[in-house]
C-alpha cells in the first residue's frame, strides 16, 4: 500500500507491522491493535530486498535471518524483534514513514467512507485522526473539541463536504512534502 505510493524501507515495514497501537494511549498494548501488514507482505518485501541487498552484507544477513524464521508461528513481538535491526540498518526516518502510512490510510478511508450518511462519515474521520493521536497538522475538526459547534450543526452534509474539501487539500499538500524513498 505505502510501497506503491512512496516506496518503502525497513522502517516503513516496522511501522506497518507495529500498527497504530504504538500511537494509542496504551502503547504497551500495541499487539492488541491490528498490524497494517501481513506476514506474507513482510516475506515478499524481504525476498525483494534479498535480491537487491548485495551491497550490504549486514542487511543480507538480517534478511536471511528473517526469512529463516517461521513467521506464521512467530508472535508479533518476535517478528518486531527481527524487523528492528533491519530498520536500524536502513536508517529510515520513523516520523516520515509514519506520515506515509497516515497519508495512504487516509486516502483509503476517503474512498471507503459511507455514502449518504454524513454522521457516519464524520465519525469515521474522527476515529481515523484519533488513531493518530489528533496530530497538530490534522485538517479534521472534531465536534466539541476546541469549538462550540453543536451536534445538530456538526452532523450535516455541509459539514462533511467542508471536511472532505479540507482533507483533500491536506492530502495534496502532504504529497508534496512527503518524499518518495526506497532502500
Amino acid at each position: 500500500m505505502v510501497r506503491r505510493s512512496f516506496g518503502a524501507n525497513w522502517t516503513t515495514v516496522l511501522i506497518g507491522w507495529n500498527g497504530l497501537g504504538m500511537l494509542s494511549p496504551w502503547p504497551g498494548r500495541w499487539t492488541e491493535f491490528p498490524s497494517l501488514l501481513s506476514r506474507e507482505e513482510i516475506v515478499s518485501y524481504a525476498n525483494e530486498r534479498l535480491e537487491r541487498s548485495s551491497n550490504s552484507s549486514t542487511e543480507r544477513d538480517l534478511v536471511l535471518r528473517l526469512l529463516a524464521a517461521d513467521l506464521p508461528g512467530e508472535t508479533r513481538e518476535e517478528i518486531k524483534a527481527l524487523l528492528e535491526p533491519l530498520s536500524e540498518v536502513s536508517n529510515g526516518n520513523p516520523a516520515l514513514e509514519l506520515r506515509k502510512w497516515r497519508l495512504v490510510l487516509l486516502e483509503q478511508l476517503l474512498r471507503d467512507l459511507p455514502q449518504g450518511r454524513p454522521s457516519s462519515a464524520l465519525v469515521a474521520l474522527t476515529e481515523f485522526w484519533q488513531d493518530f493521536g489528533f496530530p497538530g497538522d490534522s485538517p479534521h475538526e472534531v465536534q466539541g473539541r476546541d469549538n462550540t459547534i453543536s451536534p445538530l450543526d456538526y452532523y450535516q452534509q455541509r459539514t462533511l463536504d467542508l471536511a472532505l474539501a479540507k482533507h483533500l487539500a491536506w492530502i495534496d499538500r502532504e504529497k508534496l512534502e512527503v518524499p518518495s524513498s526506497c532502500d
